[in-house]
């Protein structure tokens, strides 16, 4: 069985904070489709009694994260990792003002810091 490495609650909030509120539904969206796809299909059957039913399995995950920002995101950098969960974030164009600086300062976040531009 492989470890994950704690997440840094600090990243989680700096990452909530920058989704726009009208921004969530996509988000949750997303987020509980790449988790489904990783999920093992030993969890599945258990989800939804069929090691095949994705579409149930989505609709029972987004319901049980209709109002867990915090824990959306650390599930999903728990099951995907923290890299390519930024990715996946910022493929969604949740924020129109951000440089084009900042896929560079995912290592950095990484360390729990952020570079100040």
């Amino acid at each position: 069985m492989t470890q994950t490495q704690p997440i840094d609650l600090d990243l989680v909030d700096q990452i909530v904070n920058l989704i726009p509120n009208d921004k969530w539904d996509l988000v949750r969206q997303t987020v509980v489709e790449k988790i489904v796809d990783n999920m093992p299909s030993e969890i599945l059957q258990k989800l939804t009694g069929s090691c095949d039913d994705f579409d149930q399995a989505e609709e029972r995950l987004s319901n049980f994260y209709a109002d867990e920002t915090h824990e959306v995101i650390i599930d999903f950098i728990n099951i995907i990792g923290l890299e390519t969960s930024i990715q996946i974030l910022d493929n969604l164009n949740l924020i129109s003002n951000v440089s084009s600086t900042a896929p560079t300062e995912v290592p950095a976040m990484q360390g729990g810091q952020t570079q100040n531009n």
